[in-house]
């Protein structure tokens, strides 16, 4: 059994996250454009498109929320 402690790593993994127009993601899928479309017209993959717009739907989630704004 080896009782060393791991070293944490200094230096962030993964692939670094691609910048988003937020306000251009919102133009396109408020003129109906599907999230593949959207990507495409960005030169963005359909995943990023994605985290963009949940994080739109969150934002727009908190702004709405009467119990959030009482807190």
């Amino acid at each position: 059994m080896n009782t060393t402690p791991r070293l944490e790593s200094k230096r962030p993994g993964g692939r670094p996250r691609r910048d988003v127009d937020l306000s251009r993601v919102r133009e396109l899928l408020d003129q109906g454009t599907s999230l593949r479309q959207a990507a495409r017209q960005l030169g963005l993959g359909c995943g990023t498109i994605h985290r963009a717009a949940r994080s739109l739907k969150s934002q727009s989630d908190v702004i709405q929320n009467p119990i959030a704004e009482a807190l």
